[in-house]
């Protein structure tokens, strides 16, 4: 469904998954008659199989899963830290040093690597997020074990070069201003996330503000490598057509000396968790509505509402069965109104013309709270106030109005789909996986939670959306021209 678009980032992979934790439990409201999903045999996702995890003596954390249907091999290691990590001043620190661990190591020059990898077919890259830092190559099944070598190589040989750092510098310079700076939405978006989030971690940019970037240090970047590139904070995901002892034996080899490093500092939960709280002002209220004007071409509305996500409900120890079908509902609710063309957005909104676009969005993964978020574009001539209107009656309704059979069964069979077509490529199962794991989320949950969305009635749909998107939780955002 919907709700599985968490992983595009900067590999494009639409998967993800709504909260993959919910455990066997009764609902509490009336189930519904059987949905199509319940009629859908339950039998293993090819996703699952042949999974084998392994952890090395430094704190390596290894997934192997072979998939022998095509001779490739997509190899990932992902590290646990990301833009939350950052301090105050020091924004797109990991970002930064992604774009260096492509550069000079003793052993392998920065044009080296590209060229190894492309000899033999093969293509890599890498992404920053929020929570964390993943390379990835896919190569010949025959040549996998290049991409752990190169891998385990600049995990701790990375060469600071003076005039690599300031190159760098300027590139990432120019990917700021291209992606934000020269497109007035991002920049919008930019402004929008503080207002939200408030002086968090998660309120700043992944690729630091301009002034960050200029600031950012040869020590900044060489103590942040030695901090959180160790093996003990970092998960290596094999996918593809390999031999699991084989690999093994390659990773052992390739990462089996690195020395375990320092425990990583951890994250402050209360920097990630009731932003309400976090961020009130000093008479105790927090401001909901914000205009901000740039300088795009037409109007926008957003609407964000604070949410739990799996993560959160831990870390304030109300992790429950019972909060976790919660969250699934949620996610339902969501797909309900902005489930592609079939949404109600769509058809009692767009197709009538009431409004240009409008779509929702709810991720219950990832760490701290989450948002509830809808953004709708206002036809011409009409105000924002009036799409404001428009959408929260619609919001409203489905909150009261019975929930058809057909738009539930929409909802569980595309659900279906998304994994089954996340089990088809290796790119997709190790990003996925890989996900799972540095949320430390088993993997079986994800065919436990098929079995439960069947089961969640209608009326726990519409008490999730009652209980989480009340005017009161509300944040509202025009995004107006600059010269309205």
């Amino acid at each position: 469904m919907k709700t599985f678009n968490r992983l595009a980032l900067s590999l494009c992979v639409s998967l993800g998954l709504l909260s993959l934790t919910a455990c066997q439990h009764a609902p509490t409201a009336t189930p519904q008659a059987p949905t199509v999903l319940a009629t859908i045999p339950q039998q293993e996702l090819k996703l699952l199989a042949n999974i084998h995890e392994h952890t090395l003596d430094n704190g390596l954390q290894v997934v192997i899963k072979e998939d022998k249907r095509a001779p490739v091999v997509m190899t990932q290691i992902w590290y646990g830290v990301g833009a939350n990590d950052e301090p105050v001043g020091k924004g797109g620190l990991s970002h930064f040093l992604e774009h260096l661990m492509f550069k000079d190591t003793p052993k392998v020059s920065s044009d080296e690597f590209s060229r190894l990898i492309s000899h033999y077919g093969g293509s890599n890259n890498a992404y920053t997020s929020s929570d964390v830092t993943v390379y990835h190559e896919i190569l010949p099944a025959n040549r996998y074990a290049l991409a752990l070598e190169l891998e385990a190589n600049r995990m701790k040989n990375v060469l600071f070069k003076p005039e690599q750092i300031e190159s760098e510098r300027q590139v990432v310079q120019e990917e700021r201003r291209s992606r934000t700076d020269d497109n007035p939405m991002a920049k919008a978006w930019e402004r929008f996330l503080p207002f939200v989030y408030g002086d968090t971690p998660r309120g700043r940019p992944i690729i630091g503000s301009m002034a960050d970037i200029e600031s950012l240090t040869m020590d900044d970047l060489k103590h942040w490598y030695a901090t959180w590139y160790v093996p003990n904070n970092a998960t290596l995901v094999i996918v593809g057509d390999v031999d699991k002892d084989e690999a093994l034996t390659h990773i052992k080899k390739y990462f089996g000396d690195i020395p375990k490093g320092d425990p990583v500092p951890a994250r402050d939960p209360a920097q990630f968790i009731h932003a309400d709280d976090l961020n009130a002002g000093k008479g105790g209220v927090r401001e909901r509505h914000v205009v901000i004007k740039e300088a795009v071409q037409v109007p926008t509305l957003i609407l964000a509402w604070q949410a739990p996500t799996l993560s959160s409900l831990k870390l304030t120890n109300r992790h429950t069965a019972d909060n976790e079908r919660e969250l699934l509902a949620l996610g339902l609710f969501d797909d309900v109104l902005s489930g592609g063309a079939s949404g109600r957005f769509a058809k009692n909104l767009v197709k009538k013309e009431l409004v240009t676009s409008v779509h929702s969005s709810y991720d219950s993964t990832g760490y701290g709270d989450g948002f509830f978020m809808v953004m709708a574009t206002p036809k011409a001539g009409v105000s924002l106030d009036e799409t404001k209107h428009l959408v929260l009656d619609e919001i409203k309704r489905t909150m009261t109005d019975p929930i058809d059979q057909k738009e539930l069964d929409r909802s569980m069979v595309a659900t279906k789909t998304a994994l089954v077509f996340a089990s088809e490529g290796v790119s997709g199962q190790a990003s996925l996986l890989g996900m799972l794991k540095n949320e430390n989320i088993p993997f079986g949950k994800i065919q436990e939670e098929l079995a439960i969305l069947p089961t969640i009635s209608t009326d726990e749909i519409k008490n999730a959306g009652k209980k989480y998107l009340s005017d009161e939780r509300m944040y509202s955002a025009y995004i107006l021209p600059k010269d309205e």
